[in-house]
């Protein structure tokens, strides 16, 4: 129980002592031993929550005596009968259940979308295709995967746009706002309107599903409405930022079944194609910009084709309403100026090896110091190889630098990111784990 306590503690410091006094603290312990502690949770929604915000902290953070791992069991209290006399509170006056769908960026078509070489299957697959009534779809689900800024929520805009156009009832959303509109049916028991919204359609587009890491009960819920809607020959398309294959702490059953249809990779934008971006979305706003403000754009907003994009129509806008800043004379100097705020903020968006150390010594409970340093315990070894690996992975060093940060030689580093490429392949949650959980923050 001292564990659990001083688990509990530590949650106050993360989360505030209101929100654990409320969610954590009200969890029945049932009983215990030295590796296994029995909660029940008052309801179906405090187990939701539980599996959502603590379920994934367990593994880094709860330990006995022995610094062995304490596994958590939760059950939920069985349902009491409200009484007859009085309603409860909740009953008398329940939350209202409301689903509002995502919008779609009226820019993101597919007349706008730039595809590189290696783009171009999918962009041929999604700009074609056909869901009729008769007829079921050729590829289901279709799932493209791809870093942040390759594209995928612009593509999935474009084909929601395009089958609404042609009279199809379709639905995007993403991982996120899945996520959100089940906390919400839960909560007000509104499960079969949720439901209702989600399956009576006939084309489901979801963005970025690798959200629903170790989210167990989005992913039981949207495995029954995937196969509600499989079954019924409607189109499901997703995106996520890794392959099937890598996706972390997502059931094995959900995975198959992203495996049925077509898995399809995305990758960034060349720098002619960002140049064709730019000069496209300059003539879109009656603005030509001179090579140095496209070579000043792509030199300073390198974190992704948005961020160009927002930093392109601030400096329209702001050059307009500042006299002194003539747009068709404007210098590079002066657009620092105006686009100081943005660059400011690019700034803390770039992905340095220092935050790649910090993530993932935040996720072991480490310093960075202890990544780099020359200790061959397991604790220490892992995530210098999962740091290792997003190093190669998200900055795309060489080896040779990676050995230089590390104060490794060239082979181990390319040994060490070898067994982690060979752990997600063989889904090994030592590995995929600690990558499904950081990755999406960097």
């Amino acid at each position: 129980m001292e564990a659990w306590e001083s688990f509990i503690n530590q949650q106050e410091l993360e989360l505030g002592s209101e929100t654990v006094q409320k969610w954590l603290r009200t969890l029945k312990v049932i009983r215990f031993d030295a590796c296994n502690i029995y909660l029940e949770a008052k309801d179906r929604f405090q187990a939701l929550w539980f599996e959502e915000h603590i379920r994934p902290k367990i593994l880094a953070q709860l330990f006995n005596n022995n610094n062995k791992k304490i596994r958590v069991h939760l059950t939920i209290a069985a349902a009491q009968a409200p009484s007859k006399d009085k309603k409860s509170k909740f009953e008398a006056t329940p939350p209202k259940f409301s689903l509002t769908f995502n919008s779609i960026d009226p820019y993101s078509l597919f007349s706008t979308f730039i595809p590189e070489q290696e783009n171009e299957l999918v962009f041929k697959l999604l700009s074609t295709l056909s869901v009729t009534e008769n007829m079921p779809p050729e590829f289901n689900p279709i799932y493209i995967y791809g870093p942040k800024g390759s594209g995928k929520t612009h593509l999935l805009m474009a084909a929601t746009a395009e089958l609404r156009n042609n009279g199809i009832k379709a639905i995007y959303t993403n991982g996120e706002s899945f996520t959100e509109h089940l906390i919400s049916a839960i909560r007000t028991g509104e499960m079969s309107s949720f439901r209702n919204a989600y399956r009576n359609i006939d084309a489901l587009i979801i963005d970025d599903v690798h959200i629903f890491s170790r989210k167990a009960a989005t992913q039981e819920e949207f495995f029954h409405t995937f196969n509600t809607l499989h079954l019924a020959g409607k189109q499901i398309i997703v995106s996520a930022n890794c392959s099937p294959q890598e996706l972390a702490s997502i059931e094995p059953r959900l995975i198959s079944r992203f495996e049925w249809g077509i898995a399809l990779p995305l990758v960034m934008l060349s720098k002619k194609g960002l140049l064709t971006m730019i000069m496209q979305k300059g003539e879109s706003l009656n603005y030509k910009p001179s090579q140095k403000i496209i070579e000043f754009l792509l030199a300073t907003f390198n974190s992704g084709p948005s961020a160009i994009t927002k930093a392109l129509q601030a400096l329209i806008l702001r050059s307009h309403l500042n006299e002194s800043h003539s747009l068709a004379s404007l210098s590079t100097i002066k657009a620092a100026q105006l686009l100081e705020d943005l660059i400011a903020e690019e700034a803390k968006l770039q992905l340095t090896p220092e935050k790649i150390f910090q993530y993932v010594a935040e996720y072991f409970g480490l310093l960075p110091t202890d990544i780099l340093e020359k200790s061959q315990t397991r604790e220490r070894v892992v995530p210098r190889q999962i740091a290792m690996f997003f190093c190669r992975q998200y900055l795309k060093l060489p080896y040779t630098k990676i050995a230089l940060l590390f104060k490794k030689d060239h082979s181990t580093v390319m040994s060490s990111i070898k067994l982690v490429q060979k752990g997600i392949e063989n889904r090994d949650s030592t590995m995929l784990d600690p990558i499904g959980a950081i990755g999406p923050k960097l």
